[in-house]
């Protein structure tokens, strides 16, 4: 970003009548670039649940508009529209000072799609600088209702089913999501109620595992493992999150190895 500014410092010096080596004449007497405060802006953003981001397609966001008010002087505004896709809102020029930006996803009516706006604070960017803040869109915060389409892979101590120590012959899979476990079915029509286990799908399938049409938001998925013998070798519960629509991200959940054996109680004990 220096590099981009020290760029434009340049151009304007060139702009205004100077060179690198001799001063520059500006017409107003200051040569320096505005500063730059730039607002970026993220939805359902939970790296936590190992979830990413949903897009603005998935939510049905067009349009983005923010409201920069001063926050130490209330008269210092400034608001934008952005199309949904730059991921992001810059306001040029703004007087220094602390700011509150409002920040409100609108549908292609110019509709507010969010319950309310979504509030984050940052101080404008003096001259020739830039400054920039995150603002997360939350979950609860949208209106609408979605559902979602869940993608995931199934990893074993990092491993596909048959590297595994031990191997997995088997998995079973028990996905709660909307609060309660799901009925729904995966891609190959194993049930996600846990009372369906079925052969271990390997890292190398070309297409992740997939369950559609779920609720949308937080989740959490069981995965049980399955040796030759049926003896049960892997069991972890993952939170996650299921987002919204079809374009979501596929999840590696990578199931801890199973702990060692007991070592047991010494042979015995020194004879006195």
């Amino acid at each position: 970003m220096k590099l981009l500014i020290a760029a434009g410092v340049a151009t304007q010096l060139l702009s205004c009548g100077g060179s690198e080596e001799e001063p520059p004449v500006c017409p107003t007497g200051d040569c320096n670039l505005p500063g730059v405060t730039v607002v970026k802006y993220r939805f359902d953003h939970y790296p936590e649940w190992l979830f990413e981001s949903d897009t603005c397609l998935d939510l049905g966001v067009v349009t983005v508009h923010a409201d920069a008010t001063g926050i130490d002087d209330t008269t210092q505004v400034m608001a934008k529209d952005v199309a949904c896709g730059q991921g992001q809102v810059s306001f040029v020029g703004l007087a220094p000072g602390n700011y509150s930006v409002a920040l409100t996803p609108l549908d292609g009516a110019g509709n507010p799609i969010v319950k309310a706006p979504l509030v984050g604070q940052t101080t404008a960017g003096a001259a020739n600088e830039t400054t920039e803040i995150t603002i997360d869109v939350p979950y609860e915060s949208w209106t609408a209702t979605y559902t979602g389409t869940f993608l995931f892979r199934l990893a074993w101590a990092g491993l596909s089913c048959d590297e595994a120590a031990p191997p997995v012959r088997m998995q079973q899979l028990t996905l709660e999501a909307g609060g309660q476990v799901v009925t729904t079915m995966t891609d190959t029509g194993q049930k996600l109620d846990g009372s369906d286990p079925r052969p271990c799908r390997p890292l190398t399938e070309q297409f992740a595992q997939y369950a559609e049409a779920l609720p949308f938001g937080p989740a959490r998925l069981r995965v049980v493992g399955y040796d030759a013998t049926g003896a049960v070798k892997y069991d972890h519960q993952f939170e996650t999150f299921v987002g919204a629509a079809k374009n979501n991200p596929t999840i590696m959940f990578d199931v801890p190895a199973p702990p060692p054996p007991d070592a047991g109680v010494d042979a015995g004990i020194d004879a006195m």
